[in-house]
C-alpha cells in the first residue's frame, strides 16, 4: 500500500465522539499548503475547526510514514503532540482515508489529490 504524500493536496478530518449521542467535529486544512519533507516519508498541515467562530483554533498535524503499510499521526489536537498514534488506512482512486479508533471516540483524516 504505497502512499505518494506529494499527490495529497487537500485533508479534512471529522473526529466522532461516541456515547448516547454520537458527535462529530469537522475539520478543514487552512490556507497553506501541506509540506512534504524531502525524503517524502512525511506530511505537515493545518487544521482548523469549522464549526467554531472568527477566533477559530488551529491544530498541527504530522503524518508519517514507517513502511509501506505503517503509517502514524502527531498533532497537537491530542493531549501528548509527540506521541505517534497509529493509523489503518483505506485507500480509493481519488483519496486517502487514515483511521484513528480509541474507545470512546474515531477519527477519521481524509488525504484528497485534487
Amino acid at each position: 500500500m504505497s502512499i505518494d504524500f506529494n499527490r495529497l493536496k487537500h485533508f479534512s478530518m471529522t473526529y466522532v465522539f461516541i456515547d448516547d449521542e454520537d458527535i462529530a467535529c469537522e475539520y478543514e486544512q487552512t490556507e497553506q499548503n501541506p509540506v512534504v519533507a524531502p525524503d517524502g516519508n512525511s506530511v505537515s498541515f493545518t487544521l482548523k475547526n469549522i464549526d467554531q467562530d472568527e477566533d477559530k483554533e488551529c491544530y498541527s498535524v504530522v503524518l508519517v510514514k514507517e513502511s509501506d503499510d505503517e503509517f502514524y499521526i502527531k498533532s497537537d489536537y491530542f493531549d501528548d503532540a509527540a506521541e505517534p498514534y497509529p493509523l489503518d488506512v483505506e485507500i480509493s482512486d481519488d483519496d486517502v482515508k487514515f483511521i484513528l479508533e480509541g474507545e470512546d471516540e474515531v477519527m477519521y483524516l481524509y488525504g484528497f489529490s485534487e
